[in-house]
């Protein structure tokens, strides 16, 4: 029986107060934990002499610095929400990955779930497994998901999770690194027994130990980047092990390059080479002479990912860990693991293919390409979308077909024809026709209705200014009269 009245206020009050006790008792645990830390450095500052505390600075010093990438890895796996993978599941809709009846189940509070739960009885199975669930139980465990009670039947599901071991050898060859640079004094004079080590080979001490500083330095970035985007993976933790060796390797052999002792200069490009490892070859293709030089393969491709806009370096080393060097490999990705790999905004994902489209379409050589886009931008034309949405309203426009042609580098007869070609060979672009679908959704632009005043004195186009009313229907992004899905759809 439900109480009422005043037992029930006091009830709440009670549990409140309970509540309030355990926030407080918290507070007090979370306070004293960074009085001890502090009281950690303090303590041997104050009663041990100079060199041992700076014994005890490095040992500590090392110790903190290796265990902070495994440490950020422990809170993301803590602390995570259910919230990833609604996001995940929304834009499988948003961009019509598939058939609704073949994508998991999206949150009920979302009005995508009436639709799949009536395509979803059509398919009479009692089958709960799903492809694209599975994709992301694979990469942050089953417990993450947020409709599991939907898909529950008998005992206890297992749980599919990345392993840990990735984390803990990062955590070592970090914590190799900071003994080599901190380099710790010996509290013993401890022998291999009768063993004699032999000091070979003589390795460049002073470099490694810059380009150790440069590849640490670049990591803890990343991390703490994929921290905040909820990209926070182990496959982070292998492409830091690879970095670290990778440039060791590098530094080992450019030092080859100096006949005296480390200068400077290549302690400053030790660093450089662990933070960006392409330098470190590009070195070591200079330092071959010119006939030599030539056998070498070139490291530049003709599309790079560094021309779209908004995809900065960082974006461009996570997609190159996932296989993705240049544009041609992004357009014809998996948009499915690239959303639940990178964990890159679906709409700067979808700007990112748009750009790609367009500039591996358009009719210029990789060296001209910069400039051809240029001049489509000063037609306000960015993307493959732009240049097919403008081309359909504007296509028959003598103005526009001269500027158009100007910017492709073709006559203004040949414009339409060039411009017609592109879209074309553009719809024929699978992950394409998921670009178009997601610039026309509902949910981006609210519908609404735009007057256009009239009469309107424009000059040389007198017919646009007729009165009329145009509706900007969010299904059709904007657009009054054509309907462009009708093409492939």
């Amino acid at each position: 029986m439900a109480r009422s009245g005043p037992d029930a206020r006091r009830q709440d009050d009670i549990e409140q107060a309970k509540l309030d006790r355990a926030e407080r008792i918290s507070r007090l645990q979370l306070s004293m934990s960074l009085v001890g830390a502090i009281a950690l450095i303090l303590v041997p500052t104050i009663y041990l002499d100079e060199s041992s505390r700076l014994f005890v600075l490095k040992l500590v010093s090392a110790g903190l610095l290796a265990f902070l990438p495994g440490w950020l890895y422990l809170q993301f796996i803590r602390n995570k929400g259910r919230s990833l993978y609604d996001e995940y599941v929304l834009n499988l809709f948003r961009l019509h990955i598939d058939k609704p009846a073949n994508l998991p189940a999206p949150p009920k509070h979302t009005t995508y779930y009436l639709p799949w739960s009536k395509a979803h009885e059509k398919l009479r199975t009692r089958s709960k497994d799903n492809l694209y669930r599975t994709k992301f139980e694979a990469v942050y465990g089953r417990s993450s998901v947020s409709t599991l009670r939907l898909i529950i039947e008998k005992g206890k599901l297992p749980k599919r999770t990345e392993a840990f071991s990735p984390v803990v050898y990062a955590t070592l060859i970090m914590c190799l690194g900071w003994v080599l640079v901190l380099q710790p004094e010996l509290l013993g004079a401890l022998r291999l027994g009768e063993i004699v080590p032999s000091g070979r080979p003589l390795l460049p001490v002073e470099p490694l130990q810059f380009g150790f500083l440069g590849a640490y330095t670049f990591i803890i970035q990343d991390l703490v980047r994929r921290y905040y985007r909820d990209d926070l993976r182990t496959s982070g933790y292998i492409a830091a092990i690879s970095r670290i060796v990778f440039s060791a390797v590098l530094i080992m052999t450019v030092n080859l390059m100096w006949t005296d002792q480390a200068s400077q200069q290549e302690n400053i490009l030790a660093f450089f080479i662990g933070f960006f490892p392409q330098i470190g070859l590009q070195v070591l293709k200079t330092a071959l002479t010119a006939p030599l030089g030539k056998l070498v393969p070139s490291l530049s491709t003709e599309y790079p990912l560094s021309s779209l806009e908004g995809l900065n370096f960082w974006y461009e080393a996570r997609l190159n860990e996932e296989g993705i060097e240049d544009q041609q490999n992004l357009v014809s990705a998996s948009l499915v693991d690239l959303m639940l790999r990178t964990r890159a905004p679906v709409m700067r994902l979808v700007d990112w293919l748009d750009q790609s489209f367009l500039q591996l379409h358009l009719p210029a050589a990789p060296e001209n390409l910069k400039s051809m886009t240029m001049d489509l931008r000063r037609l306000g034309i960015r993307t493959a979308t732009e240049l097919e949405n403008t081309f359909e309203e504007l296509g028959n426009d003598p103005v526009f077909q001269s500027a158009l042609g100007a910017a492709l580098g073709v006559s203004s007869t040949e414009s339409p024809i060039v411009a017609r070609s592109i879209v074309v060979a553009l719809h024929g672009e699978v992950n394409y026709w998921h670009v178009r679908r997601f610039r026309r959704h509902s949910w981006l632009k609210a519908p609404r209705r735009v007057p256009v005043a009239a009469p309107v004195d424009i000059g040389a186009h007198p017919d646009l200014g007729d009165t009329t009313e145009i509706d900007l229907t969010a299904e059709s992004n904007g657009e009054a009269t054509v309907d462009r899905e009708a093409i492939t759809d």
